[in-house]
């Protein structure tokens, strides 16, 4: 009998520890999210990133007044609990919530609004995001602790879905000393860690005030671990030391989608990308050698070897699914009269026109397989005729987009850029017009100006419509830029994570994920 209880005791023993052991192995590996990015973020302020992988992680720690739902590009209140809007849709008053606090303790209120608001006026001017959510308000006031009223200088449609953006439209604590560096928001994860071109920490914001509605978070902290090489990246997550993938490259989705521990997720991206021509630089200054470039791009060729077919043919300044919205006329690529606008322009196989492309070399959601990768396509696409030379020179993104935004002399680039709020607006407006702090090429045609700005108020969509493909039809002859092909994107996950959602301007929401069962082991 005592030999049975012995038995008993050390089987009981036995099992709560293996229970235990098991627990713990679990929850290790359960409590941190570990994300690649190919590529660091490159600012954490509101007001001044532009890069989107500053926006993966500024999303989880901000919020708005707005936010998206899940995978839509609906907006529904966020840090306003609802809101009431005047029938000449000039007058906006939000009823804020209560009892939220930044992540450093700062009450938010109707003053933490005011703040950001009257940031948000005085960078309007030398800031796109700024001005795009807060340029057209014209006055805010507290009418309460909790409710605040704007004021806006004409009536906008994408005002409620702008204050719902992380660029732009986040609201930080007025307290925060370096938002660059150092970011603190609202939201369900605060930054603690962030070793430049390594990694970034977050960890749960026990603050948050959306837990309880949220039943909290799945991880406690998320880690972004950045990574240049894509190979090396999808080993990590092979061997489970990496549980999502930023980007998958064309050259291993089939591989990968055989996987029976890793699921692929499409991500329909409002996105585009293009080789943006410095209009000013004495290269590039003739509109006939800019059109020449822009029929010489083989957009089959670089689909088939680039891309590996995953991948669709631009059409233009807009992306896949806001072009068959609005119609643009763009013009197709034709070996013949680009070569022989090249000749007129003066150039021949004895003297080819000589050109610099700079070119980012991470993986980005408009150029997964890379900036090598593309510059060697680019290269055979334009030296076969013998009348063009290119020189490429490549930068890590952030060097890029540094030298670009201070106005640093370049000819030719390659860059993308993604729909913040699903409007054909915001494709074309931060890019080309000649105001607009984004425009890199230097364009300017007062035409394509007037008619952005009259879309903008335009409340009939087939007249906006009409307009828009009014500005495609003069860049068609200035020629900006030569778009490339429209990538299908996707994201590479852990099987066993649930809950992921991602909408189609990239926002994606965290701390809903959750453990289908224990991630497999590597």
């Amino acid at each position: 009998m005592k030999n049975r209880r012995t038995y008993l005791w050390l089987g009981a023993v036995v099992a709560i520890l293996l229970f235990l052991s098991t627990s713990l192995f679990v929850n290790a590996r359960s409590s941190t999210l570990t994300y690649v990015l190919y590529g660091d973020a490159v600012n954490m302020d509101p007001l001044e990133a532009t890069d989107i992988n500053s926006w993966n992680v500024m999303s989880q720690i901000y919020e708005g007044l707005m936010k998206f739902r899940p995978s839509s590009l609906e907006v529904e209140p966020c840090l306003a609990s609802h809101y009431e809007v005047s029938d000449n849709g000039l007058v906006f008053t939000f009823y804020l919530q209560k009892n939220v606090q930044f992540q450093d303790g700062t009450p938010f209120d109707a003053d933490a609004v005011i703040w950001n608001t009257r940031r948000g006026k005085e960078k309007a001017g030398t800031s796109y995001y700024a001005d795009l959510v807060w340029g057209n308000v014209k006055d805010v006031e507290k009418l309460g602790s909790y409710v605040v009223r704007f004021t806006l200088k004409e009536p906008r449609t994408d005002f409620l879905t702008n204050l719902a953006l992380p660029f732009g439209g986040s609201m930080a604590s007025p307290s925060a000393a370096d938002l660059k560096n150092n970011p603190i928001g609202t939201g369900p994860y605060k930054m603690t860690n962030w070793v430049r071109n390594k990694e970034i920490t977050l960890e749960y914001n026990s603050n948050w005030w959306q837990s309880k509605l949220t039943d909290g978070v799945g991880f406690k902290s998320v880690r972004y671990l950045v990574v240049d090489d894509a190979e090396e990246a999808v080993n990590l997550l092979r061997q489970g030391k990496a549980h999502i993938l930023s980007y998958v490259p064309p050259e291993l989705v089939e591989s990968l989608n055989a996987e029976a521990n890793v699921r692929l997720v499409e991500t329909q991206l409002l996105t585009t990308s293009f080789l943006g021509f410095n209009t000013k630089s004495a290269v590039l200054a003739d509109a006939k050698v800019r059109q020449s470039l822009v029929l010489l791009l083989d957009q089959d060729y670089l689909i088939k070897q680039v891309y590996k077919g995953f991948a669709l043919r631009s059409q233009g300044p807009l992306p896949p699914a806001l072009e068959k919205e609005i119609g643009c006329r763009y013009l197709s690529p034709n070996y013949e009269v680009g070569a022989r606008l090249l000749r007129e322009a003066g150039y021949s196989k004895e003297n080819p026109l000589s050109l610099t492309l700079e070119v980012p070399l991470e993986p980005r959601d408009y150029m997964p397989s890379g900036g090598v990768k593309l510059g060697e396509g680019l290269k055979e696409v334009y030296e076969r005729t013998g009348l063009v030379k290119v020189t490429f020179v490549y930068k890590p993104f952030e060097s890029l987009l540094n030298d670009l935004m201070e106005g640093k002399a370049t000819e030719a680039f390659v860059l993308g850029w993604s729909s913040d709020n699903g409007q054909a607006d915001n494709m074309l407006t931060p890019l080309f017009h000649s105001k607009s702090p984004l425009n890199f090429f230097k364009y300017e045609n007062s035409s394509v100006d007037e008619y952005l700005a009259a879309a903008q108020t335009e409340l009939d969509e087939n007249k906006r419509a009409e307009l828009y493909r009014e500005i495609c039809d003069m860049m068609l002859k200035d020629a900006p830029a030569a778009f490339l092909p429209t990538p299908t994107s996707y994201r590479a996950l852990d099987e066993r994570l649930k809950g992921y959602n991602i909408n189609p301007i990239n926002i994606e929401q965290l701390y809903d994920l959750r453990w289908e069962s224990p991630p497999f082991q590597g």
